[in-house]
């Protein structure tokens, strides 16, 4: 049997006191410290592909489409030269299947970051959270931010994919999205100090 928490011992925001149900307080905006994981989603959530380009998503399937392609074609060559050695074809055949479906991870990452660059439009977020990804690198979860954009039809939701397992930005911090379509790309802030 579960025990339900009275609602006088919920947690309460450490400013204000009001009930916490996000991450950043509905009433007065401070950053509450609930887990990204326990808290409510307030608002729908919109379907995101990152429109990045980093090792994971571009580096890494081309180093598969180069060997195995190239393997791939090599036995395929080798093939035509024994004067059509049918095992060597079916051998050859899976090397490059692997080969064209990492070379498309690779076109479709490259391809969803020329369009945002392209035709996106420029919109401001602000972090509320980050969520542990199922994806694990070097035994830690990647991390997922969880963005709040305005949109014509009211606040939504992004939980958008950084592929690493940092968190690079705070709760409550306000960055630039270009975003085109469903693809967003977070923009880099350039910080410039004058001495």
């Amino acid at each position: 049997m579960t025990k339900m928490r009275p609602m006088n011992d919920q947690e309460k925001c450490p400013s204000c006191g009001a009930p916490v149900v996000s991450e950043i307080c509905s009433y007065c905006g401070t950053p509450t410290g609930l887990n990204t994981a326990k808290a409510d989603m307030e608002y729908p959530v919109i379907e995101c592909k990152p429109a990045s380009i980093n090792f994971w998503n571009v580096w890494f399937p081309a180093i598969f489409a180069v060997a195995f392609g190239m393997a791939g074609v090599g036995v395929l060559i080798a093939a035509i030269v024994t004067d059509g050695e049918y095992w060597l074809v079916l051998m050859g055949i899976p090397f490059l299947m692997i080969g064209i479906v990492a070379a498309s991870i690779v076109i479709r990452a490259i391809s969803r970051y020329v369009k945002v660059k392209k035709n996106g439009k420029m919109i401001t977020a602000t972090v509320y959270g980050y969520m542990n990804d199922n994806v694990l690198i070097n035994n830690e979860p990647a991390q997922i931010v969880k963005l709040l954009v305005q949109t014509p039809n009211g606040p939504r939701f992004i939980l958008y994919k950084l592929g690493g397992t940092l968190k690079p930005y705070g709760i409550n911090d306000t960055l630039d999205i270009m975003v085109c379509e469903d693809c967003f790309m977070i923009m880099k802030n350039k910080e410039t100090v004058n001495w």
